[in-house]
């Protein structure tokens, strides 16, 4: 008798419209959800709440990690909720992957002062910037990154090394988890619209 499969076929073509969406109608207020097979929502009660889980996809030399939450509705039903992923370049070694950024985007102090710092590349633990202050910059420091539409990620930044007279690449943290899902769906828009643009070209 064959087994019935962990996600049915509209689960999974669902998971193909996230994945492919472009990202100027993919909606920022509300995580993508999946309902579940009986075989599936039986399988994650057993891991339990404190399991961490994700749904990982390899392509073009690109590895994707979507944060996976089971979550249950008014009516006890259980669905799975993704949150944006983490996203990585596969080689020798896997890395982050990282984002040329199309504008310099401004870094603020924690008083919401200029640093002095703008933003070239990021990735989901880095960043590549200029500094237009004279001397070198702090090598600890706490930051606001501004992203397009105002909105803000608190993070703390680390020199890492000097890359040229006037650029420097440090190692990031955010302080807090809503700026890392909001740094981790930034980077996931961009990401969706660069594969759009290369697959229309192509």
């Amino acid at each position: 008798m064959q087994s019935d499969p962990l996600l049915t076929q509209d689960e999974l073509d669902f998971l193909q419209k996230i994945l492919f969406k472009p990202p100027q109608t993919r909606q920022h207020s509300a995580a993508p959800q999946l309902a579940l097979g009986e075989q599936l929502r039986e399988l994650l009660k057993q891991l339990g709440d404190e399991k961490q889980l994700s749904l990982d996809t390899h392509s073009d030399n690109q590895h994707l990690s979507f944060p996976l939450r089971l979550i249950q509705d008014d009516h006890s039903q259980s669905r799975l909720e993704l949150g944006a992923p983490l996203i990585f370049e596969q080689g020798v070694s896997e890395r982050p992957w990282r984002l040329v950024l199309p504008e310099a985007l401004v870094l603020l102090d924690g008083s919401d002062r200029p640093s002095g710092l703008k933003a070239l590349e990021l990735s989901n633990n880095g960043i590549l910037v200029e500094y237009s202050k004279p001397g070198m910059p702090a090598k600890d420091q706490l930051l606001q990154l501004i992203l397009p539409q105002e909105r803000r990620v608190q993070l703390r930044a680390r020199l890492a090394r000097r890359v040229s007279q006037r650029r420097y690449a440090y190692s990031l943290q955010t302080l807090h988890a809503e700026d890392e899902q909001t740094l981790r769906q930034y980077l996931f828009d961009q990401h969706s619209e660069q594969q759009s643009q290369t697959a229309a070209v192509s």
